[in-house]
């Protein structure tokens, strides 16, 4: 592990991290499955496994936590089977702040972090601090990783 005044640097784990996909999209199956798979790419880069099937779509405008894409993800997430969830967006999840910063602290109650696609970046909530870089989504005590591969 190499660290420098800015960023922290993490080479590929040995073991890989389990994910599940989450999306908001409306596009076809088709579609759906074709962004997955470099996803699935971009994932394995930075460590992570995404499994075939591991995917929950939400179709349509709404970004409402309380919504059942959230309720199946949440579902998958207490089977223990997986401890990352990969979003393009943190705001794929929600645009509200403070149901965001509530779902992040349960999720890393039960050992569960992000990864986010657009900034190939992981955030865990209580990891870590500000002076770590903080989280684009701008949330107190957060925790980010830059990966390089």
């Amino acid at each position: 592990m190499f660290t420098d005044k800015d960023k922290i640097h993490v080479m590929m784990p040995a073991t890989m991290a389990r994910a599940v996909m989450f999306m908001n999209t409306n596009k076809s199956e088709e579609n759906i499955r074709k962004m997955i798979n470099g996803n699935r790419l971009k994932c394995g880069q930075a460590g992570i496994l995404l499994d075939d099937e591991a995917y929950v779509v939400c179709k349509g405008p709404d970004r409402d936590i309380d919504r059942d894409g959230i309720n199946l993800l949440i579902s998958l997430l207490l089977t223990g089977r997986y401890d990352t969830v990969v979003v393009e967006r943190m705001t794929d999840l929600t645009t509200d702040r403070s149901d965001l910063v509530e779902f992040m602290k349960d999720a890393a109650g039960i050992g569960v972090g992000f990864f986010v696609l657009s900034t190939m970046r992981f955030h865990m909530y209580g990891m870590g601090g500000m002076e770590t870089g903080g989280s684009p989504c701008g949330l107190p005590n957060g925790f980010h990783l830059e990966v390089t591969v």
